[in-house]
């Protein structure tokens, strides 16, 4: 969905995730080097360095997945889906200066092309 969003354009973006097994699958990993980007995974039972992934998953479980129940895996992946499209893109952020995290992405991306 990122790769997609941005036109392709990704090659240097830093990847951060936990050690989970689909961040860790070889899929992934050829994945990542398909498109460019840079992976970075945190120490095991550390949390702090992945703060704003942990707060999207749990976001997601409480205000979404726990709210809802899915007859199908299909269901399940297309609810996901279209929620995390209204988060990157609807939903503002007290972190980010009360933009979505697409606005606030264009803001940096804007500046520096302006520079």
């Amino acid at each position: 969905m990122a790769v997609a969003a941005r036109g392709g354009d990704v090659a240097g973006t830093i990847v951060h995730s936990d050690r989970g097994s689909q961040y860790t699958a070889e899929v992934m990993k050829q994945a990542c080097q398909r498109h460019g980007l840079r992976r970075s995974m945190g120490k095991t039972g550390i949390c702090w360095d992945n703060a704003g992934a942990e707060s999207l998953w749990s976001t997601l479980k409480h205000e979404y997945y726990y709210r809802h129940t899915f007859a199908y895996q299909t269901e399940l992946v297309a609810a996901v889906d279209n929620w995390m499209n209204s988060y990157n893109t609807r939903r503002r952020h007290s972190a980010i200066g009360m933009l979505s995290p697409i606005d606030y992405e264009k803001s940096l991306t804007g500046a520096l092309m302006a520079a």
